[in-house]
């Protein structure tokens, strides 16, 4: 099973709560107004990387708590993305956090959308809405979103205080912008 990924970022704080490893997946069939990530709405371009290699890219990640998948819009691939959150539970203790602009209800109506919740520990619901922005640091970043806790791992409170981005300068000099707030998450250090 191939998932296509924009990006992974092996820790961030400014994506859920605690410590996460955060991935990006290509391909967005919505173009909300402000979106963060533009550069991910085509389905054709990103990097084609198997399921096995991303869990065990996950596993060689020391002090994290927590995976985090955006976009794109993951929904579009959900059943590598049902392949990967089974061996997530199977072989790590890591939560599972997903932003989709779909809305549960959305998700429920998906062939295979009702197992994709039943992995989840938290879903961010809900098609970005620049006229509703939250201000920074209060999650969700649109006020039509949702957080759904879907387990009993978070509470509401955990989301209070996360940052609203981070940015991080990797070992190549590039740098790497995340979080509720970034204009765009990846670009080439200047």
């Amino acid at each position: 099973m191939i998932l296509k990924i924009h990006s992974k970022l092996k820790r961030s704080m400014a994506n859920g709560p605690g410590s996460r490893a955060v991935i990006w997946l290509q391909g967005c069939p919505f173009s909300c107004d402000g979106c963060f990530n533009k550069d991910l709405r085509a389905s054709a371009a990103g990097e084609a990387i198997s399921v096995v290699e991303i869990v065990s890219w996950l596993r060689g990640i020391s002090g994290i708590t927590g995976v985090t998948i955006s976009g794109g819009e993951p929904t579009e691939q959900l059943p590598a993305l049902l392949r990967l959150f089974k061996a997530v539970r199977r072989d790590t203790n890591l939560s599972i956090l997903i932003f989709s602009g779909r809305t549960m209800v959305e998700i429920r109506e998906l062939d295979g959308g009702e197992d994709l919740l039943s992995y989840l520990d938290v879903l961010i619901d809900g098609r970005y809405d620049e006229s509703r922005n939250n201000p920074p640091g209060v999650w969700p970043s649109s006020s039509n979103q949702r957080i759904h806790l879907l387990t009993d791992r978070y509470s509401m409170a955990d989301f209070a205080g996360i940052p609203a981005g981070g940015i991080i300068i990797d070992s190549n000099g590039e740098i790497i912008e995340s979080g509720m707030y970034s204009a765009k998450h990846k670009y080439k250090k200047t």
